[in-house]
C-alpha cells in the first residue's frame, strides 16, 4: 500500500495553497505566468479529440453522494445497454470517424470481468480502428473483488480483450477525510494510488483528473495534485490532467446542503493556471472541460495555461443527470472557431497526444455530421 507521505512536502502544499488562493490582479499575473509556461513547455497548438462516449450501464448501488448518474435497478431512468445496443453505438463511433470510444459505467451487480471484456470485444469488432479509453480505477478494484483476482490479473485481461488506456476519474479528492464524506463506499486513497500504479507499470496509461467545488479545502486540493505529481515522477503513465468543476443541481450531497453550489470561475482559474505552473513539467496537458463549464469558458481557460478542450462526446450523461447545461456535443468546426479566435493554432489529435490534423483560418475544417 501507499500512503500519502510518499508523496507529499509541506514546501510544495504551501506553494500551492497560496497559488489556488490567488485572486485580482495576483490571479491575472499568476495566469501570465501559467501562459507563458505553457507557451514555454507546448506551444500555441490547441487540442481536441474525435471522441465518442459509451455510458454503458448507470446502475449502481456504490452512493456515492456526489453522482447523480447512478440509478438502482427498476428506477425511472436506470438502463443497461443491450448487446444490440452496444453494437449499434460502436458502428456510429466507426462511422463518424472518432479516434477515441470512452466508456465507463455505473458498478453493475450484474456486470462481471466476462461483461466487461464482452463490452471491449463488442467495440473492438464494430469499430476496429477505433482506440479504446475505458474504466475507471474504481472499476478495476470492483472486478478485482468480484473475481477475487489480483489487480494486474484484472488489467491483463481487459488489456487482451481490448483496452488501451485507463480513464483517471474516480479520484473525486485524494484525501481519504474527504472521501469519507463524499464517497464513503469507494476505494481508499491508497486503493486508488496501487491501482493506477499497476496498470502504469503494465503499459497502461491513463488520465488524471480532481473533482472540486464541494466539501474541500485549497488545502486537500494542493493534496491532491502533490500526489497526481508524485505518481506521474515515478510511472511517467498520466496522458493529461484534467481538473473537473463540481456539477451541483441534482446531487443528493448539494440537496441536503452539506455540498457548495460548485466552483466560481475565480477558483477554476487558480486552480487552471496553479496546475500549469507546478504540474506542466511532468504532465505538460492541461485540459479544460467544455461539458462542465460551457466553451466560452473553456476556451477563456486558454489564458490561464491549458492546451486541450477535451472531445467531440457525442453522448454524455454523467454530467448531464447532475444538471449540466452545455449540452453533449461539440463539433469540431466550433472547437476550430473558437481556438482560432483565441490566436491559436487548432489541432485534432489521439489519446496520447500525437497531432493528426491541423487547421488554419483558409482551410475548410473537416465536417462531422452528426448521426
Amino acid at each position: 500500500m501507499v500512503s500519502r507521505p510518499e508523496y507529499y512536502r509541506s514546501d510544495h502544499q504551501n506553494e500551492l495553497v497560496n497559488m489556488l488562493k490567488k485572486r485580482g490582479r495576483a490571479l491575472l499575473s499568476q495566469m501570465a505566468l501559467a501562459d507563458q509556461t505553457r507557451e514555454d513547455q507546448v506551444g500555441d497548438i490547441v487540442t481536441f479529440i474525435r471522441n465518442q462516449n459509451i455510458n454503458f450501464s448507470n446502475i449502481c448501488y456504490v452512493g456515492c453522494k456526489f453522482c447523480a448518474f447512478a440509478a438502482h435497478e427498476g428506477s425511472s431512468h436506470a438502463y443497461r445497454m443491450s448487446q444490440e445496443e452496444l453494437e449499434k453505438q460502436a458502428l456510429l463511433a466507426q462511422q463518424r470517424k472518432v479516434s477515441e470510444i470512452c466508456s465507463t459505467a455505473g458498478i453493475d451487480p450484474k456486470s462481471d470481468l466476462e461483461h466487461y471484456k464482452s463490452v471491449l470485444k463488442t467495440f473492438s469488432a464494430n469499430a476496429p480502428n477505433v482506440h479504446i479509453h475505458a474504466f475507471s480505477p474504481f472499476e478495476i478494484y470492483h472486478l478485482a473483488k468480484k473475481e477475487d483476482q489480483e489487480y494486474d490479473t484484472i488489467i491483463d485481461e481487459l488489456k487482451s480483450a481490448g483496452l488501451k488506456t485507463l480513464c483517471g476519474t474516480a479520484a473525486e479528492i485524494l484525501v481519504q477525510r474527504v472521501r469519507d464524506v463524499l464517497c464513503p463506499n469507494k476505494m481508499t486513497v491508497d486503493e486508488w494510488i496501487e491501482v493506477v500504479k499497476i496498470a502504469h507499470s503494465k503499459g497502461l496509461r491513463s488520465t488524471a483528473t480532481v473533482m472540486y467545488g464541494h466539501i474541500e479545502t485549497v488545502e486537500d486540493i494542493a493534496e491532491h495534485i502533490q500526489i497526481i505529481r508524485g505518481i506521474q515522477e515515478e510511472t511517467k503513465g498520466f496522458t493529461e490532467f484534467i481538473p473537473l468543476p463540481f456539477i451541483h443541481y441534482n446531487t443528493q450531497i448539494y440537496r441536503i446542503g452539506k455540498a457548495r453550489a460548485g466552483s466560481t470561475g475565480m477558483e477554476d482559474m487558480a486552480l487552471l493556471s496553479a496546475s500549469r505552473i507546478y504540474l506542466g513539467d511532468v504532465i505538460p496537458n492541461l485540459q479544460s472541460s467544455w461539458v462542465k463549464t460551457g466553451m466560452k469558458f473553456a476556451t477563456l481557460a486558454l489564458v490561464a495555461g491549458v492546451n486541450d478542450l477535451g472531445g467531440t462526446l457525442f453522448e454524455e450523461r454523467i454530467s448531464r443527470f447532475a444538471g449540466a447545461t452545455h449540452g453533449v456535443y461539440q463539433s469540431e468546426n466550433e472547437f476550430i472557431r473558437f481556438i482560432l479566435d483565441a490566436n491559436r493554432i487548432p489541432a485534432r489529435r489521439d489519446t496520447f497526444y500525437n497531432i493528426l490534423e491541423i487547421f488554419n483560418e483558409t482551410e475548410k475544417p473537416y465536417q462531422i455530421q452528426l448521426l
